[in-house]
């Protein structure tokens, strides 16, 4: 029997990039026996300095390099931003599966599921993310679906296509089977579990039997395989381009010794360069404060260094608003034209903690909050 005529075995890991290329591995000595599907679960940008500096490319090289199939496009990917998203998305070598996260028109992100003919089965899987809460889905053009109705209509979809369907959430949940065969990630469920192993020695897989009717749940020892050549190196690759980022130098302001003094400064140069209307945070900086002196220490210290959140507020509505709002020159409270719009801009973190700001939906900036703060530092508009 040759390999692509035999049953496909599921393999289930979870995102850490400094793993993959062991389990990449594992899979593709698979491969030579016997059709293979790679599923990934958790958050794969867990590495803050390499997600942030790299914008989400790192995540995608290494994972499309790697040979996954698939992932599910959670909240966290949001943080990118619309645009830059769907490039991530559209580079990706791996299926982002998005059922539950829509764009404005009703259409998934990413992709709404699947189908992969793996030897005599046709596998389906489509991706729910459950965390409604999280603020990035008022992202202005993003929906969020129940994930009981986005599950059942990717389901009912998949049944037309393939023999053995699946639903993967993010984050791990117990709760239903949505109608599938298999779920990923859900504990509890009528249907067959899939979960990745808690063992940091051993990968969870799955053998699917010939007619699709069965699974069974197998182990692999990783202790018997190198780490994946190839893989390693386009690691290796994008921890040496952004550390290269991270090591440039950069130059505070002269007698800047504590985080709300620096953060006051950002904040002026953020309304300086007219980015904004006003800024509302109160402390840009984490706790353990020491002065940035490079890229990298400056992203380490920013509590939020991605993308800036951008509101769009009518002047009645900001008169309420927590002192720590900071309005450009020439405008002060008193001067807010009732019915006109400001642009205030914002942290995502700071929003977490204010939700209610963030209902009526917002935007994020076009540039990632560290590459403004370098700006400023450097041009001296924060002096």
């Amino acid at each position: 029997m040759s390999p692509s005529e035999r049953p496909a075995r599921v393999f289930v890991t979870d995102a850490r990039l400094d793993r993959l290329p062991v389990y990449a591995a594992a899979v593709r000595a698979r491969q030579a026996i016997s059709p293979t599907i790679w599923l990934v679960t958790g958050d794969p940008f867990f590495d803050r300095t390499l997600h942030t500096l790299s914008d989400g490319a790192a995540a995608e090289a290494v994972l499309s390099r790697a040979g996954v199939d698939a992932v599910v496009l959670t909240p966290e990917w949001l943080s990118l931003g619309l645009p830059r998203l769907n490039e991530v998305v559209s580079r990706g070598r791996y299926y982002s599966l998005s059922a539950s996260v829509l764009g404005a028109g009703g259409q998934t992100i990413g992709h709404p599921f699947m189908v992969k003919k793996s030897g005599p089965a046709v596998v389906a899987v489509t991706g729910i993310a459950l965390d409604s809460a999280d603020v990035l889905t008022h992202l202005v053009g993003i929906r969020y679906a129940a994930p009981v109705l986005a599950a059942g209509k990717a389901v009912a979809l998949m049944r037309q296509r393939a023999d053995l369907v699946g639903v993967m959430v993010e984050p791990r949940a117990a709760g239903s089977a949505w109608g599938a065969d298999f779920t990923v990630n859900v504990e509890g469920t009528a249907a067959f579990a899939m979960t990745p192993s808690n063992d940091t020695g051993r990968i969870n897989c799955y053998d699917v039997s010939a007619d699709a009717g069965r699974l069974v749940a197998r182990t692999v020892d990783l202790g018997q395989f190198d780490p994946d050549s190839d893989v390693m190196q386009v690691l290796d690759s994008v921890r040496a381009a952004v550390d290269a980022v991270a090591a440039r130098g950069i130059s505070p302001p002269n007698g800047v010794p504590d985080a709300g003094q620096l953060s006051g400064m950002l904040t002026r140069g953020v309304l300086a360069a007219k980015l904004a209307d006003g800024f509302v945070c109160d402390s840009l900086f984490v706790t353990d404060f020491k002065e940035p002196q490079d890229v990298g220490s400056l992203v380490s210290l920013l509590r939020d260094p991605g993308r800036l959140a951008m509101l769009s507020v009518q002047g009645d509505r900001l008169a309420d608003w927590p002192e720590e709002l900071v309005l450009r020159p020439g405008l002060t409270r008193t001067k807010l034209s009732r019915g006109q719009t400001y642009r205030i801009a914002t942290t995502v973190e700071y929003l977490r903690r204010h939700p209610d700001m963030a209902r009526p939906g917002f935007e994020l900036s076009a540039r990632p909050f560290w590459t403004i703060c370098v700006d400023i530092l450097e041009s001296g508009s924060a002096r």
